[in-house]
């Protein structure tokens, strides 16, 4: 990401969302902010009738698809589990990466009690902001916490923030790890490990090793490649699965789900008219901070 520009490929996925919303039939995740979101650009796009038309042709839905279904599917993903978390007891919800999210105002009035941090690049957040104020009022229940993800440890900004942590909390982080060096995941995740409570939880996706993909699988992860090269994002983090869990379970955690593509597309995408099926190429994790490691 350049500095002093917010991602853009944060507003890409805004898009992506936007669009399944508004055109596709019995959205997968319903974000109604998601075209406020995203940039004029993006907005301009998402007017055209006939490009609409295109994307949600079963040709498109079958390759680019595999995009918006990751997209949306993360995003579900997350959301089912953060509700199941809130039902167990646990009031702290931090979104690492939290992007163009719209939670804040989707859903933040209808958890009163959740205490919401969002967790990102000063630039983006400060354009993360700037929609929301323009959007609705932002709830007393979120605050923003900057961090420079290559520089800083995650539990060293909470600690500035009103995070409890002596509390068990949830954590979301969504199209992230893919622009970071495995280093700084794993980091990241060691950060969490060390400074939160027992019995935390994290969700995040997490890119495979391309070279495992065949047939539009390969041919679509490299064009996405391409795509966050030229929105000079490149895509730097990808992950063996078996050395990932090994690594976290270092750390603490419990794996408690790694759902690949085709589980996901089996659990939210199967027998969709549209046919979009959830990329291969990137897996959700779904980690629980051991009780024994604190």
């Amino acid at each position: 990401m350049k500095k002093g520009q917010s991602s853009r490929t944060a507003e890409a996925a805004a898009a992506l969302r936007a669009q399944h919303y508004l055109f596709a039939q019995d959205p997968i995740f319903a974000d109604a902010y998601a075209f406020e979101m995203t940039s004029k650009a993006w907005k301009t796009l998402l007017k055209l009738p006939l490009l609409n038309q295109l994307l949600n042709s079963l040709p498109l839905n079958r390759s680019l698809g595999l995009l918006t279904a990751q997209v949306v599917g993360r995003s579900r993903y997350a959301e089912d589990h953060l509700k199941q978390a809130i039902q167990k007891g646990i009031d702290q919800y931090v979104l690492v990466g939290a992007g163009l999210d719209s939670f804040a105002l989707r859903l933040a009035q209808q958890y009163p009690a959740l205490k919401i941090f969002e967790i990102d690049h000063p630039d983006t957040q400060r354009l993360k902001i700037q929609k929301l104020k323009q959007l609705d009022n932002i709830p007393a229940n979120v605050e923003f916490v900057a961090i420079d993800f290559e520089k800083e440890a995650l539990g060293e900004v909470l600690a500035r923030s009103g995070y409890a942590q002596d509390r068990p909390a949830f954590y979301s982080w969504l199209g992230t790890t893919h622009y970071l060096q495995p280093e700084t995941t794993l980091g990241t995740l060691k950060s969490i490990a060390d400074f939160t409570a027992a019995q935390s939880e994290v969700v995040l996706d997490y890119s495979i090793d391309f070279n495992g993909l065949h047939g539009i699988e390969k041919i679509g992860a490299q064009l996405v490649a391409q795509f966050t090269q030229i929105l000079r994002e490149p895509l730097m983090g990808q992950f063996n699965s078996a050395h990932l869990h090994q690594q976290v379970r270092h750390m603490g955690f419990e794996v408690l789900e790694d759902a690949s593509g085709d589980d996901l597309s089996q659990r939210y995408f199967h027998a969709r008219a549209d046919q979009i099926q959830h990329t291969r190429a990137t897996h959700m994790l779904h980690l629980v901070l051991k009780p024994e490691n604190k």
